[in-house]
């Protein structure tokens, strides 16, 4: 079995390989955006007179800004986009054939492309972010468990992505929604701007929802924001998501493979 998961991994990576232009330009443009973040929260930390503001100082705000290009990066998913081609390309029986669970084929794939992006994007960025934009090292236990929390967000990135492809055996093209989707996350999980400057109201809606624990949750336990408890709390209910999400997911492939299986797409 672990051989099988070993291979379905390699087969990400050279796919992956095979685009690793898109990541040198990723790598590339990452700094000058931080710089662009930079400038612009200056300004606004100077228009202000304040050195607080919302619970981050200047060189706190940019690090949020660090780690958040390195969580996205580290948790990148696109198989709705694969999965949207299988359909419409009526490949999908390739996928089926194989001795795995979809989903888990999927998974272990897009774990594959995550790594290539972890070599050439996420450690990179994490150094230059160390080096250049005062993004300090975080205590053992507060970075042990920061990479169990972007592992978490990276699964719970995946699942939300293989929800939204699997809405191809309906719609066909899907690229709209996966517009949406993209939108969604970035402003939902604290990718545009940290969610503590939204109101309070705003905050206790967000805490209901799974985008939050994507990159919001992750970056603020790096930062030291959680105490030891609310650290394991936090975790604990990506993990809770991540069986939902599953559960979720698991149901309508039943229902997609039956409309797949009847129509003959």
């Amino acid at each position: 079995m672990h051989k099988k998961i070993i291979s379905l991994i390699k087969t990400g990576f050279k796919e992956a390989v095979a685009y690793r232009f898109h990541f040198y330009v990723s790598l590339l443009t990452s700094p000058l955006q931080l710089l662009i973040y930079y400038f612009l929260w200056k300004a606004i930390f100077s228009y202000s007179g304040q050195e607080i503001i919302r619970g981050f100082t200047l060189d706190g705000i940019i690090a949020y800004y660090a780690l958040n290009m390195i969580v996205s990066f580290f948790t990148w998913s696109n198989i709705d986009d694969r999965i949207e081609g299988q359909v419409r390309g009526g490949h999908m029986v390739n996928d089926l054939l194989k001795p795995f669970k979809t989903i888990y084929i999927y998974f272990f794939n897009n774990l594959g492309v995550s790594l290539l992006s972890i070599i050439l994007e996420t450690i990179p960025l994490f150094l230059l972010g160390m080096i250049f934009f005062k993004l300090e090292l975080a205590p053992l236990f507060y970075f042990a468990m920061f990479f169990a929390s972007i592992v978490f967000a990276l699964i719970l990135n995946f699942l939300i992505s293989y929800l939204v492809g699997m809405t191809a055996f309906w719609f066909n093209m899907i690229s709209g929604i996966r517009k949406v989707k993209r939108v969604l996350i970035a402003f939902l999980s604290g990718g545009m701007i940290p969610l503590t400057f939204f109101p309070e109201t705003f905050q206790k809606i967000f805490s209901y929802l799974p985008f939050q624990y994507m990159r919001f949750v992750p970056i603020n336990v790096y930062l030291e924001k959680y105490a030891y408890t609310t650290v394991f709390v936090m975790t604990g209910i990506q993990v809770l998501w991540i069986l939902g999400l599953y559960f979720i997911a698991e149901f309508f492939w039943k229902k997609a493979f039956k409309k797949f299986a009847g129509a003959g797409i």
